[in-house]
């Protein structure tokens, strides 16, 4: 398995794609628009609005996988706090250059 997010810190980029999750950082890749996760406490990613369907999301979806303390490539899971379907939400895109970092222009 091959890690999709970086958890904390991570080296400067031109563009930063990141979700907070339980109060931590998950740099994503810079097509992940949307965060979500289901009903067993794993996250998912997704490039466009994801959809419910049979009782989960969409399967348009991609596991956000981290490598742990020990080296291992796990998917992301915490305890859910919420009910599944209140757990989606749109990515943090800032841009960093000489200007600082500042957020990303929607387009």
């Amino acid at each position: 398995m091959t890690p999709t997010a970086e958890l904390g810190d991570k080296a400067a980029a031109e563009l930063e794609v990141f979700a907070v999750i339980e109060g931590k950082k998950v740099y994503l890749p810079t097509e992940a628009k949307y965060v979500m996760q289901d009903c067993r406490g794993l996250w998912f990613y997704s490039t466009r609005k994801p959809r419910t369907a049979e009782g989960d999301w969409t399967p348009n979806k991609t596991s956000i996988c981290c490598r742990t303390d020990g080296g291992f490539v796990r998917v992301l899971k915490t305890d859910t706090r919420v009910p599944w379907l209140d757990t989606c939400q749109r990515t943090i895109r800032m841009v960093t250059g000489n200007q600082g970092r500042r957020p990303a222009d929607e387009h």
